[in-house]
């Protein structure tokens, strides 16, 4: 863990990771924990349907559909939000600690994993090989390929439990309410509109 800290804090300090998902979802979440794409679970899909078709490729380092793994972005204020700002006020952000990438067979990616340029990795080392100045910048658009870099993610298999959720963050008041009536009280929910458009 030690090693992973020091790592990780090499990198601008990140320290979290970030799943997106629709507040109808929450709570088979909270039941079964975040399961890949498409699992019987799932209530409301908030993705691109064209850009999610592409998900089923096949990444390059253990041979797996990338819709097979549970992703995560370094930063979620990035396009796909942006898409979806007319409906952010029922998109929640659910904030896990950053030791996700050294899960088993967890991989992460220079930018979105649906495009073809996209690299794939799983050696820490190579997080130096992520666009770090545009992941933390307020916007990617003054960024070479920003569009595509500030969507990079990490890839975790099949399931992630919650022991690692820190807080779960929404944009309104009637979302966070809602979350409130459904969530265990030891979970944390904020209102935090910087994560949002």
């Amino acid at each position: 863990m030690t090693v992973l800290h020091n790592t990780i804090s090499t990198f601008n300090n990140f320290n979290a990771l970030y799943h997106m998902t629709h507040r109808a979802n929450i709570s088979s979440i909270l039941k079964h924990g975040l399961l890949s794409h498409g699992n019987k679970y799932q209530t409301k899909d908030i993705s691109d349907k064209a850009v999610n078709s592409r998900r089923s490729r096949i990444e390059p380092i253990y041979g797996k559909a990338v819709h097979s793994y549970v992703p995560f972005y370094f930063n979620p204020k990035n396009a796909m939000l942006y898409c979806r700002r007319e409906k952010q006020s029922k998109i929640v952000i659910l904030v896990f600690n950053a030791s996700l990438i050294s899960y088993s067979n967890a991989i992460f990616t220079d930018g979105n994993a649906s495009s073809d340029v996209t690299q794939f990795f799983n050696n820490l080392g190579d997080l130096n090989k992520l666009h770090w100045s545009c992941l933390k910048a307020r916007r990617w658009s003054h960024h070479p390929d920003g569009r595509r870099t500030r969507m990079a993610e990490v890839l975790v298999p099949n399931h992630v439990g919650l022991e690692n959720l820190n807080k779960i963050i929404c944009y309104s008041s009637k979302t966070y309410y809602k979350l409130k009536e459904s969530c265990p009280s030891h979970i944390r929910i904020e209102i935090d509109r910087s994560f949002y458009f």
